[in-house]
């Protein structure tokens, strides 16, 4: 195949080969060749041969494919026939419960792609779905997304979650919600902890559940502003205790910001010794968190629902930020656009104060959250997927957020997002 070449594209040199300095971005020419960058070189210093294609990207910001590492493609676009008038979080649990009667395979397959459409048109090259999973339909959904997955091999890579209540593994039909979890490939094993006395003896049964299935564990953790929820710190003490060897990963965990200073950093710690990787969902839990108080709903938020994404990155925690929820009774709105996480992600944790930090929470954080190398950077060897903005700085990328992208390297149908009357 014909060799390309990207010339003066500016990129995040904390995604780059290039040594750290003091400016957060850098100019470079990049090559590419079979799908993959053969070379990142300075701007201006290589010699394009003739059968080239050259494309001057002329200082215009380059970012590598997008990776969503918490997402509910089970869930998504299903705003409209269950809608969630007051926005709260038990609302959306009894409204998606009532929903599921619809989650045939023929429904679950269709929302789906529509699903991995958007994501793909703007800009993503892999997500990892949480899969309510329960006796009446943990199958049919699985086998859904195992069916995306075959589809979309080669476009989008695609993993998968269960989820349910952690409680629910010790219970007869435990065993069976794992089997149909991992008789597909890239899956792993998910749920939601809540605080009650016999946390502790849950959690280790199902760490010893999925020692002995051999994979790793993504978890809903502390989604709310309680600041007694410690389900964070009890898992990384048991991860600790059992020495548990696969990857440990922790969303939301909202509650670490609202706990005082000392225990929330000896939490942090503990979570950095037991290697727990945190993703982060800003948008939809700015959406739920705050709504609900003791007399009852209020119309204006007291706090933004974030967790403490600076002081995780401070201590060197793995973090990333993903979509979450996708026009459903959990977050009316999104579109699967890591674009507008990592604008509003910045916005909503004041992360315009970590520039390299911000960029790594969609893509090389991410990536290694999955366990996917080949993606996150622009570096020799990488997939050549990426993203040209038409933006030359940092604070003209996030001005305007619906500026023109162009995909590089992506499928020919990505060309442009669905329309929803095709939902």
């Amino acid at each position: 195949m014909t060799e390309s070449i990207l010339k003066n594209a500016r990129i995040p040199r904390s995604l780059s080969p290039f040594p750290q300095g003091e400016s957060v971005l850098v100019d470079c020419d990049i090559r590419i060749q079979d799908g993959l960058i053969t070379a990142v070189d300075p701007a201006g210093s290589g010699h394009a041969s003739e059968a080239a294609s050259v494309n001057d990207l002329q200082g215009r910001i380059v970012m590598p494919g997008f990776l969503d590492a918490h997402v509910h493609i089970d869930k998504a676009f299903t705003w409209d026939r269950a809608p969630n008038v007051r926005g709260e979080f038990w609302d959306a649990i009894e409204l998606l419960s009532k929903d599921k009667e619809n989650w045939t395979a023929e429904d679950l397959y269709r929302r789906g792609t529509f699903a991995l459409r958007c994501a793909e048109a703007h800009g993503s090259v892999a997500l990892r779905t949480h899969v309510d999973t329960g006796l009446d339909w943990g199958e049919v959904s699985h086998d859904a997304m195992q069916a995306l997955r075959e589809e979309w091999a080669g476009r989008i890579d695609l993993q998968t979650v269960s989820l349910c209540g952690i409680e629910s593994y010790q219970e007869p039909a435990g065993r069976r919600i794992a089997e149909w979890t991992l008789k597909h490939p890239n899956a792993l094993l998910g749920g939601m902890p809540q605080m009650n006395p016999d946390l502790d003896k849950q959690l280790r049964y199902f760490f010893d559940l999925a020692a002995e299935m051999g994979v790793g564990v993504d978890l809903h953790v502390d989604e709310n502003g309680n600041a007694e929820a410690e389900c964070l710190r009890h898992i990384a003490q048991i991860v600790l205790e059992k020495e548990f060897p696969y990857p440990v990963t922790c969303g939301h965990v909202c509650s670490l910001a609202v706990q005082g200073a000392e225990r929330a950093a000896s939490t942090i710690d503990l979570v950095r010794e037991a290697g727990v990787q945190i993703i982060s969902l800003p948008l939809c839990n700015l959406y739920l968190q705050g709504r609900p108080t003791e007399t009852g709903h209020r119309g204006t938020p007291r706090w933004r629902g974030v967790t403490l994404l600076h002081e995780l990155h401070d201590a060197g925690v793995t973090t990333a930020c993903a979509s979450d929820n996708v026009r459903d009774a959990f977050y009316a709105w999104g579109d699967f656009d890591m674009f507008e996480v990592f604008t509003q992600s910045i916005r909503i944790a004041h992360l315009d104060t970590k520039p390299a930090a911000a960029c790594a929470m969609v893509t090389s954080g991410p990536a290694a959250i999955m366990g996917l190398s080949q993606y996150g950077k622009i570096a020799v060897g990488m997939d050549a997927r990426m993203v040209a903005f038409a933006a030359k700085s940092f604070n003209e990328l996030l001005s305007r957020p619906n500026q023109t992208r162009e995909l590089i390297g992506y499928h020919s149908d990505a060309s442009s997002v669905p329309a929803y009357d095709e939902l």
